[in-house]
Parts: C-alpha cells; sequence; structure tokens
C-alpha cells in the first residue's frame, strides 16, 4: 500500500520549533514582503499572514503596486537597511523589468534564495539560506526518515524556483542527482530507476504509472488546475504503484510555507548575534 507523504505533521513540527526559539529572542521575527496586486501573489500573501501567529512571526505587507522598477528597488533595499525587518520577500515572478529589484535584498535576510548573490553563494556551496520549497522537500523527506546519502534521485523540473537549486542541495547530501525535463528522451525508463523521484514541472498527470515502480519515493511539487481543481504531476495510476507519495494538496505546499518561516527565526537569530 503506497504511503503518504503528508506534509502537516511536518509544518507543525517546525512550527513549535519556530515558536520556541522566536520566544527566545524575546521578539517576534518580521518578514517584509513586497508585491503588486497580483491575484495569485495576493493570495499568497494572505495565506502567510493567516498562519504567522502559529510560527511566533509577523508578516509586514509591503505595497509595490504602481512603482516603477527603480522605486521598487528602493523599497527593497530600505528594508534590506531597517533594523526591525529580518527577513525579506519579494513576489515572484516579476515582469523582466522589475526583476533587478531582488537584487537588492541582502543576503542575510534574503529568505527565499532570490537575489543573485544568494543563488550564487548556494551555487558554489557556500553558506546561504536556501529557497523554501526546494528546502521543503528535503524537510519533507527527512521527517519521513527517507535517506539521500548514496541513493539514485531524478529532479523532472529544471527551473529556477525548484530543480535547480534542489538538484545542488540534494548534491550537498551526497545524492546521485540527475535532472530531467518534459523534453527528456526516455524520460520514463530514467524515472523508472530512481529511487527517489520529484516532479516540479506543473504539468498534472506528467508522472503515471509508466514513471514508476513499487519502490519509487515520489515527491509531488507540480501545481496546476485541472477542470477548477488543483493537481499535481503525478497521476493516479502512479499513486497506486508507488511506495511513497506526496499529495497535492496536501504535500510539500504547507511544508513550504513553514520552511520560509524557519528561514525567517534563523534570520533573526543572526541577526541578534
Amino acid at each position: 500500500m503506497t504511503k503518504l507523504l503528508l506534509g502537516a505533521p511536518v509544518a507543525e513540527q517546525l512550527a513549535q520549533y519556530c515558536r520556541h526559539k522566536a520566544y527566545s529572542l524575546g521578539f517576534e521575527p518580521t518578514l517584509a514582503a513586497v508585491g503588486t496586486d497580483n491575484a495569485q501573489w495576493t493570495q499568497y500573501l494572505r495565506s502567510l499572514e493567516k498562519h504567522a501567529a502559529s510560527f511566533g512571526v509577523r508578516v509586514r505587507a509591503v505595497s509595490a503596486a504602481g512603482m516603477t522598477a527603480e522605486q521598487m528597488t528602493e523599497v527593497v533595499a530600505a528594508l534590506s537597511a531597517e533594523g526591525n525587518t529580518h527577513g525579506i520577500l519579494v513576489e515572484q515572478p516579476l515582469p523582466p523589468q522589475y526583476a533587478q529589484a531582488v537584487n537588492a535584498v541582502a543576503c542575510h535576510k534574503d529568505v527565499d534564495c532570490l537575489s543573485q548573490l544568494s543563488a550564487a553563494k548556494l551555487y558554489l556551496g557556500r553558506e546561504c539560506m536556501f529557497p523554501a520549497t526546494p528546502l521543503a522537500v528535503l524537510k519533507l523527506l527527512d521527517y519521513y526518515n527517507i535517506e539521500l546519502q548514496g541513493k539514485n534521485v531524478v529532479i523532472v523540473g529544471r527551473g529556477n524556483a525548484v530543480g535547480k537549486p534542489l538538484s545542488l542541495m540534494m548534491l550537498r547530501r551526497n545524492a546521485t542527482v540527475t535532472v530531467c525535463h518534459t523534453k527528456t528522451v526516455g524520460l520514463e525508463e530514467i524515472c523508472r530507476r530512481a529511487e527517489v523521484l520529484v516532479s516540479a514541472c506543473g504539468s498534472a498527470g506528467l508522472i503515471t504509472e509508466n514513471h514508476v515502480t513499487e519502490r519509487s519515493v515520489v515527491v509531488d511539487v507540480g501545481l496546476s488546475f485541472v477542470q477548477g481543481k488543483t493537481s499535481g504531476d503525478v497521476s493516479d495510476g502512479a499513486r497506486d504503484i508507488a511506495a511513497a507519495v506526496s499529495p497535492v494538496p496536501g504535500g510539500v505546499g504547507p511544508v513550504t510555507r513553514a520552511a520560509l518561516f524557519c528561514n525567517l527565526v534563523e534570520a533573526a537569530a543572526a541577526g541578534r548575534i
């Protein structure tokens, strides 16, 4: 029977850690969330605000609606210099002309590893905060005692948000990592060889029963909407065969939010030293 890798208990464990650490600091770590009036961003922001208190943190919404790219960059730079702002999150994705704003985020406040400098540190194996969604994948696997060292890992998805950084983070864990994508030839065969398979393409039903075996551990990071319903990359047929699967919704999603808040608390603690 397929084991479900549920995100809720992982998120609650991380929330307990964050509450305890925030309490020991004696103040609420504060996240400045900078974005426009984009509906998807607004929905994500509301979710962060709704859950912040349970992690012992605070979310401060900073509207950049109507700003020029230069003005938005100036706002982000000012937040980086503020002592009472411990982490900064900038809406993603932004129109190309606004993308430069993330590079004004100071590395020690870059809780989602968005700036070019943070990404370079990740690539070079230097100390940095890991991006929230790839970090959530690791937190989920750790909670369920799924070892990565020496394992054959296949990541389907080469995006800057998940696939690329996750491959680097798993290499740090001494996994053997293969990065694939929707144009990979022989994708089914490559995926079947994986002990841990991560799909992050946002293509509903991409991973079928032909991509997995009864020993596959599958982490579904994909998110798309089919006939008004949230769907992941993993099909029902694949879920029935694999040894373990994270569901969508209810898998990586809640852990991503928790990972972001953990980065915020760690940034606040480091800033106090």
